[in-house]
């Protein structure tokens, strides 16, 4: 497993690739506050993926259609050849960047998905409360860059659970959930997004921790979602900026479950990696 910050992960077994998000070219803090047109920068994404030998990508798989989750998912589908597996909404991102058709696969939560070794299942979730552009908003035609990053519509939340034959790997990039959806559901590792969780009310944490390390119970808990994905990708990632969340806070929440749980907590800059057993 290795991080580009944010929620972006490749997941690699030495044969296959898949990547969970997309998303590398920066958008500044000015461009969102002046609703400014953004593109995908090519050279920085190439730079991200050669850096980490991201040559073997058959699948990616968008938990949802914010920017900072799918920008770049165009680019690197048709750079790789990979398929894309997302919401209607993801797909039309895809569509205005030109990803062929046979290559766009809508998820489907009642249908697992074999990439190589790997089994991923596609388990409905929830963004994290109070999202831009309200929940659920879509986008209902081929999404052309540039285009501002309030275009990216959140257009529905999912969780993934990856299975290789002797490991799993649970990725919530948001920090929401629909209860009981993770009923029965085991993972070896959760890469747990909290975004948001610093600026929570307590009682919500809590229960939400219950619904994930607690339901899921993983040998190990990886923070995502915590770094300013305003900033271009590099070792060092800055924490999110207080004026959005309060990172710190959300990490002294988890940190404090995964004690309590006696689970291991790791913590991924961008471009580090971490072996699932």
């Amino acid at each position: 497993m290795t991080s580009f910050g944010t929620t972006m992960m490749l997941v690699d077994d030495g044969t296959t690739q898949i990547l969970i998000d997309a998303f590398i070219t920066p958008a500044s803090l000015l461009d969102a506050a002046l609703g400014r047109p953004v593109s995908t920068d090519p050279d920085a994404v190439d730079t991200a993926l050669d850096k980490v030998g991201a040559d073997r990508v058959r699948a990616i798989f968008i938990s949802h259609s914010h920017h900072d989750h799918a920008l770049d998912v165009a680019y690197i589908a048709n750079r790789t050849e990979a398929t894309v597996y997302g919401s209607p909404s993801t797909l039309n991102i895809a569509r205005g960047g030109n990803v062929p058709e046979d290559r766009l696969a809508l998820l489907d939560p009642e249908k697992s998905v074999t990439v190589g070794s790997f089994t991923v299942r596609t388990i409905a979730s929830k963004h994290s409360p109070n999202p831009m552009g309200g929940e659920g908003a879509t986008i209902d035609k081929p999404l052309l860059q540039p285009a501002p990053i309030s275009a990216y519509k959140e257009g529905g939340t999912y969780d993934f659970l990856v299975a290789a034959p002797e490991t799993s790997m649970l990725f919530k990039g948001s920090a929401n959930w629909i209860p009981g959806a993770l009923a029965g559901v085991h993972a070896d590792a959760l890469f747990l997004g909290i975004g948001g969780l610093g600026r929570a009310a307590q009682s919500f944490s809590k229960d939400f921790l219950d619904a994930t390390i607690g339901t899921v119970q993983p040998a190990i808990v990886i923070p995502t979602h915590w770094n300013d994905f305003f900033c271009p990708v590099h070792e060092g990632l800055p924490l999110q900026r207080k004026l959005v969340d309060n990172t710190p806070a959300a990490f002294d929440t988890v940190l404090a479950r995964t004690k309590a749980d006696g689970v291991d907590i790791g913590l991924l800059e961008a471009f580090a990696s971490i072996t699932i057993h």
